[in-house]
């Protein structure tokens, strides 16, 4: 007889664009994000800020890590229940990932350009 796993409690305050929240088991998360901001001392929007275009940041190819030295894994799972008996998140951000259980792929990007306009007297 298969034993059931739980997470007695989990608790997040804040879950931004584009993160994951996810109790049990995954496939592939996929997570992306692309995030322009614009920060004024008035909040008067034109509607000319900008476009992702206008920035390389949000066109450039995302490099792939690689790895410096060979790795090779053998895992052995001694158990296929998790139980966890409490998580207390305050934040979870752009393009992140809270799981438990398994995954076999995660691929995330985030891109976040960030601009302060002042005004000039």
């Amino acid at each position: 007889m298969a034993r059931i796993s739980f997470v007695p409690w989990l608790q997040v305050d804040s879950i931004s664009s584009s993160a994951i929240l996810i109790v049990g088991d995954a496939q592939r998360l996929t997570p992306y994000s692309k995030v322009l901001v614009f920060q004024k001392e008035r909040s008067t929007y034109l509607g000319t800020e900008g476009e992702f275009n206008d920035y390389p940041i949000f066109s450039q190819e995302t490099p792939e890590p690689r790895a410096l030295t060979p790795l090779q894994m053998n895992i052995v799972n001694e158990s296929k229940f998790i139980k966890v008996r409490g998580i207390a998140i305050k934040g979870v951000d752009t393009s992140s990932i809270i799981q438990i259980g398994s995954n076999c792929l995660i691929e995330s990007e985030s891109r976040f350009k960030q601009i302060r306009q002042v005004q000039r007297k």
